[in-house]
């Protein structure tokens, strides 16, 4: 998959290509139905299939001091769409000049014009322009005056959910892994670097690759079965969410313990899936109480693993 950032002049077989435009938030599975059809499409028309998204996510950019609410990070949404067998990912930036395009403008300039989109496909419930007064009627009518094909997809769900980025939020927030993994259609995924730590959980037997959760969600702070896939290998692991109360921090941080692994992993990318949850975060009374519970916990996040 290649990736643009605004435009496609320098990328060949781009332009006329069929792709989904929007948020794409945790790439879940009403998002996954978006993308197959942009991909059925491009076959039927023989040409080019992408996506279309915004950075940062229009949300930040207009309230930048609401909680952290992103299921996936840029780079973490770019892993999982090339993941989908996409051509292209075509980053929007939504900065003022963007956010004051009137509807009319913004498929005009940025979709016909920057991009040569000849294909769209949004969900039923996309919204964007200026004061986010485009709506799919108006973006109907406007793709029919430009000679712009226009798909939309109806809402995805099942009995229990409507399949949505808020929906997986709220679940993530009250720690129902299974329920938001259902509806991403795989497990919870971050991308992330490898920062170096105070490096506690070496000194105590249990090295960690941390990695910051700035602008990320803030799921139900604890203890989670994961697997981990780095340079290619997978390894199980056993992961913490949270701000570490047994060492007096207050910034939320993911440490994951890999087992079956050594070595110094800090710069890597390190892709984390969060398979099942173990236990809420807690206070523990001295680092022997901590040791012991990291080794319960590893026992119960390999029974997961195998499980699943």
């Amino acid at each position: 998959m290649k990736i643009f950032r605004n435009s496609t002049k320098d990328l060949e077989g781009a332009r006329g290509g069929v792709f989904a435009l929007g948020n794409f938030d945790g790439v879940h599975l009403g998002h996954k139905e978006i993308i197959a059809k942009a991909k059925a499409i491009s076959t039927k028309k023989n040409s080019s299939s992408g996506v279309l998204i915004f950075d940062p996510h229009p949300r930040k950019f207009f309230r930048p001091g609401d909680e952290n609410f992103l299921i996936s990070d840029l780079k973490t949404r770019a892993h999982l769409l090339e993941k989908c067998g996409l051509d292209f990912l075509g980053i929007l930036d939504f900065d003022k000049k963007m956010s004051n395009l009137s509807p009319e403008d913004f498929v005009e300039k940025i979709i016909h014009s920057a991009i040569g989109v000849s294909h769209l496909i949004v969900g039923y419930n996309f919204k964007f322009g200026k004061d986010r007064v485009g709506d799919v009627k108006v973006l109907n009518d406007i793709c029919r005056k430009l000679k712009i094909e226009l798909s939309i997809i109806d809402k995805v769900g099942d009995k229990n959910y409507i399949f949505s980025s808020s929906s997986v939020r709220e679940l993530l927030r009250n720690g129902d892994l299974k329920s938001a993994n259902e509806i991403i259609g795989s497990n919870w995924t971050i991308k992330g670097e490898v920062i170096k730590g105070d490096q506690r959980g070496r000194e105590i037997g249990f090295p960690t690759a941390n990695i910051l959760m700035e602008g990320w969600i803030e799921p139900l702070f604890g203890v989670y079965a994961v697997s981990a896939e780095l340079n290619g290998l997978s390894y199980g692991g056993v992961a913490n969410i949270g701000t570490r109360p047994t060492f007096g921090k207050s910034s939320p941080i993911l440490e994951v313990h890999l087992f079956d692994y050594s070595g110094d992993l800090y710069g890597n990318d390190i892709i984390i899936s969060f398979i099942d949850f173990i236990r809420k975060e807690k206070k523990f009374d001295g680092i022997d109480s901590l040791k012991k519970q990291i080794s319960v916990d590893s026992i119960k996040a390999i029974e997961l693993i195998n499980k699943n």
